[in-house]
């Protein structure tokens, strides 16, 4: 048996014809195993890439180019196939929808998208705010931030439409005690970020402000009788009172820190945008509150306290020199309207007493404290305690885009960067680069354009679009050479 082997692979060697020639074996030897099927298929696979692709260079941007022109149309459909899938009987399906629309519209700035779909989507989200699980309606809250985010670059009457009809759903979930802390905590974000950019219902924001004292443990506004109301109506104009105050509204006993902390953070952020004669009826009792929260057990709670006393000492301009009483005319007429619509005395805020309370706290040594929480309780306070004693800013500033600035010297414009910033997240570079909106509320002015391949334009503006873009070439060079190889496999059976 050996010899004929060895016979064979002298006539195979000797052999001088053609390579497919093989005279002398058999349909069973032609197969053997040093027949090269492999190496034949593989070169001619190679053959068949080099059609398809050509080189590297020309596959790399060919693919590109057609990548950036069909992206739009791929977000697009993405976006159509979530806003159909939140109406689907699966509960996994709507809430796998749902954290894609969260992804699509925090990491993408499309406005365009909500045109011809905007009813439809805000009226998806009332019915799963009315009859979804929690996690939905958690999701379903945070999808309407981000949708007010877009629909008020496009149009800030589309934002403000958008606010009066969803508002009473968050609204009901914000103040049921019976839901779950995270979904009230959210509709409460969402109530206030849809306030700040509605900022055309000023009365909707007072009363929306009225809501939310009574969740950190501040009495609501009370009205007595309908002469008050009338007496209101005529010092309205003076005193920076709405001519139709709110109703009471019966408002759970207890919430939590978290609640709590969520409420202060939304009530100071609609702070921002009301007038000083509104604010400067009430600051006074609003200080004499949050001044006792910064006893609270919870960190959360006090630094979001001492934030909001910041705000309202830088907005109406509050100094120890300006502690002195008010002359007996306008002691009369405030002490008419406080007495019907807030319920608080004349008294001046005593400034050396907040001020003596903000450097204790900034230098707290407590050890029944966590050690982290007092290091950032002293980072905090101390900047607390500059704003209220000295007048100072946060002093933040931040480069993005190409070679933009962002500059925040107030208390109001930190916090209002701060809420847009939570609801963005990671995609607030791309939103303050192209939002116009978000540009107009931290007043940024017009986009600058962008420069090609300038040495001061930020790399990591275009990181997502770059991994985007490579993702999706890999992806169809995959799906080419798959089919080849699927080819060859199929060939194989003629050898």
């Amino acid at each position: 048996m050996g010899q004929e082997k060895r016979k064979l692979r002298v006539e195979r060697n000797t052999e001088g014809g053609p390579k497919g020639k093989r005279s002398g074996l058999s349909d069973e030897d032609s197969v053997g195993d040093t027949a090269s099927v492999v190496s034949l298929n593989s070169d001619r696979g190679s053959y068949d890439d080099g059609i398809d692709n050509g080189n590297d260079d020309y596959e790399d941007s060919t693919t590109t180019s057609r990548d950036v022109t069909t992206f739009g149309e791929t977000l697009e459909d993405k976006f159509v196939e979530a806003l159909d899938q939140i109406t689907e009987k699966s509960a996994n399906v709507r809430t796998t929808a749902l954290n894609l629309l969260v992804t699509q519209l925090s990491q993408n700035f499309r406005p365009d998208l909500m045109l011809g779909r905007r009813e439809t989507l805000r009226d998806n989200l009332e019915r799963i705010l009315k009859r979804g699980a929690p996690n939905e309606q958690a999701l379903a809250a945070q999808v309407y931030s981000l949708s007010a985010i877009q629909v008020g670059a496009l149009d800030p009457d589309l934002a403000t439409e958008d606010f009066t009809a969803i508002k009473p759903c968050l609204q009901s979930l914000m103040l049921d005690h019976t839901a779950s802390i995270s979904v009230r905590a959210k509709c409460c974000e969402a109530l206030c970020i849809g306030g700040l950019l509605a900022e055309t219902c000023l009365q909707d924001v007072a009363n929306l402000i009225t809501l939310l004292e009574p969740l950190f443990g501040a009495k609501g506004e009370k009205l007595v009788n309908n002469k008050d109301v009338e007496k209101l109506v005529e010092k309205s104009d003076a005193f920076g009172i709405g001519a139709s105050p709110a109703k009471s509204v019966k408002i759970p006993k207890a919430s939590t820190s978290v609640l709590a902390a969520t409420a202060i953070s939304g009530w100071s952020l609609l702070l921002t945008i009301m007038s000083p004669d509104y604010l400067s009826t009430r600051v006074h009792r609003w200080t004499g509150i949050l001044q006792g929260l910064l006893d609270h057990p919870d960190l959360e709670m006090r630094l979001c306290a001492g934030e909001a006393l910041a705000i309202l000492v830088e907005m109406c301009e509050l100094t120890e020199d300006s502690e002195d009483t008010y002359s007996e005319s306008e002691e009369t007429d405030e002490d008419d309207i406080s007495k019907m619509r807030n319920g608080h005395s004349n008294k001046k805020t005593n400034m050396k007493v907040l001020i003596e309370k903000l450097r204790e706290l900034s230098v707290e040594s407590h050890k029944y404290r966590a050690k982290k929480d007092r290091r950032q309780q002293h980072h905090s306070f101390r900047d607390y305690l500059h704003a209220v004693e000295d007048g100072d800013g946060p002093g933040f500033v931040m480069r993005f885009g190409s070679g933009e600035v962002l500059e925040i010297e107030s208390w109001a414009k930190k916090r209002q960067y701060d809420a847009i910033c939570k609801v963005l997240g990671s995609g607030i570079n791309r939103h303050l680069v192209e939002n116009m909106m978000i540009r107009q509320v931290l007043e940024l002015g017009s986009p600058k354009p962008a420069v090609v391949n300038s040495p001061n334009s930020d790399a990591r503006q275009a990181k997502s679009d770059r991994q985007y873009l490579n993702a999706m070439n890999f992806k169809v060079r995959s799906v080419n050479r798959g089919k080849n190889r699927d080819h060859r496999m199929a060939t194989l059976e003629d050898y």
